[in-house]
């Protein structure tokens, strides 16, 4: 009776030290996973170019600093970072870091941009109306400038006045980029003729020939003598 009592015994405790070794084997296999269980790390992201230049302090703060410094009527020229703003910025013959062009107002004590821009997911956009903020938002642009006309108060009021005028009226974007009609803008167009009918001048702003086709460039915008460069900016990639 001892004697089987002492092999009971003997298997209980050949069985313990199994479950033992088994457990053991399991923590060593699985330490990784449980060292992450006890311990978790954080998901490790990465950011694509937009998301590290909206990250950027230096670029955030660079595109809030722009607020301050606007003014009625200014010339706000941006950087697009995708490819058909590499195409437009291609089309300018004498400074070719800018694809896109709006005209700033000041509403309610905030600064807006009158602008035009279309796409092909959006072929029959109106002319907008953005904050400044999201217009020259280091996410989706390289960098942006600020150009002043030298317009006296009177003309800055015409020009709010034209440029409010063409947005109540819902002009379109011109995907055929013709300058001969006028209920149907491309970007700079909307700029060259808000100025040209705000200064009565048709030799205000310059336009670019090219194999017998007139355009409007968004260097041609810039091209004064009398305008003043207010800031211009490259984000920080």
């Amino acid at each position: 009776m001892s004697h089987e009592v002492s092999e009971n015994k003997h298997r209980r405790i050949e069985g313990g030290l199994l479950i033992v070794m088994l457990l053991l084997f399991v923590a060593v296999y699985n330490r990784r996973w449980i060292r992450n269980e006890l311990n978790p790390r954080p998901a490790v992201t990465t950011l694509n170019a937009g998301d590290r230049r909206a990250a950027h302090s230096w670029n955030r703060a660079r595109a809030d600093s722009a607020i301050r410094i606007v003014r009625n009527g200014d010339l706000v020229l941006r950087s697009g970072s995708d490819a058909i703003s590499a195409l437009f910025k291609r089309v300018n013959t004498r400074d070719k870091n800018y694809s896109h062009a709006g005209i700033v107002f000041i509403e309610n004590g905030y600064p807006f941009v009158y602008n035009c821009i279309g796409s092909a997911a959006d072929p029959d956009a109106l002319l907008r109306r953005d904050s400044l903020c999201a217009y020259i938002s280091p996410a989706e642009n390289l960098g942006y400038a600020v150009y002043r006309y030298r317009l006296r108060p009177a003309q800055a009021e015409k020009l709010y006045t034209v440029a409010l005028r063409y947005f109540k009226e819902r002009r379109r974007f011109d995907p055929h980029f013709d300058l001969t009609t006028d209920s149907a803008l491309y970007c700079t167009e909307f700029v060259y003729k808000a100025m040209l009918e705000t200064t009565g001048d048709k030799k205000y702003l310059p336009l670019t020939e090219a194999s017998g086709f007139s355009f409007v460039s968004v260097d041609n915008l810039f091209v004064r003598k009398d305008m003043a460069l207010v800031c211009r900016i490259g984000y920080i990639q």
